[in-house]
């Protein structure tokens, strides 16, 4: 799953057609992790097919965070294990109401992987991830939201629908905006203030001076919504 998953994202980050990216899971779960009967069967050295896996999985969580195009990710069910780092790696997250979040990683002898350990922390503080990884907690929707974990709750049966909703209204928004808010966001973690600035203020004079913030302004200024390319 893991090198079909990160082949799709990457397809998906290069195929210029593609304005928004979307992903759930199939079925009941989001993502349950690794496939512990696979890990079993390459007993003593599980370790090291986890090890191969896992240079998927954080191709993937990478690419994620850092292509220029939104992601959007819908959380149905379960979502545990190697996949909470490219579940939270989306930059709109939206759950339905059974949505349930652990790391599980302890119960199996492993560290937490998938980039979680890299993620956590700035979403939620040290305090929360340490509780969800040591404390074994299990968050439910609510507490998901209340953490920051997710943007929205649907009713489940609304989950697909509101994520489609989500993703084309992404999907006609201003393109190079978008993909330079991305890069600003990414990047404030390594720059200082001063160089975060200079670079808002040199990507703000781009975005500003290109067809999406000409038709946005038009737009504004005949009363219509802008219709972006």
């Amino acid at each position: 799953m893991a090198t079909e998953l990160n082949t799709a994202v990457q397809d998906a980050a290069n195929d210029d057609s593609v304005k928004c990216v979307v992903i759930t899971g199939k079925g009941r779960a989001f993502s349950s992790g690794g496939d512990v009967n696979e890990m079993g069967e390459h007993l003593p050295k599980a370790g090291d097919l986890f090890y191969k896996l896992t240079e998927q999985i954080h191709s993937c969580f990478a690419t994620i965070l850092t292509m220029p195009k939104p992601v959007v990710n819908s959380l149905n069910g379960i979502v545990a294990g190697g996949a909470l780092g490219f579940a939270l790696a989306g930059d709109y997250r939206i759950a339905g109401e059974s949505a349930r979040m652990l790391s599980a990683h302890f119960k199996r002898g492993f560290v937490p992987a998938g980039g979680a350990t890299y993620l956590l922390p700035k979403l939620i503080g040290l305090g929360r991830t340490q509780a969800l990884f040591f404390g074994g907690k299990t968050l439910n929707s609510s507490e998901m939201m209340e953490w920051g974990l997710v943007h929205e709750i649907v009713e489940d049966k609304y989950l697909n629908e509101r994520t489609l909703e989500m993703a084309r209204e992404l999907a006609s928004g201003p393109t190079d905006a978008i993909a330079e808010t991305k890069r600003l966001l990414v990047e404030s973690d390594t720059l200082s203030l001063e160089e975060e600035l200079k670079r808002e203020r040199e990507r703000n004079r781009d975005s500003g001076n290109s067809g999406d913030a000409v038709e946005g302004i038009k737009a504004f200024l005949e009363k219509r919504e802008p219709e972006f390319e």
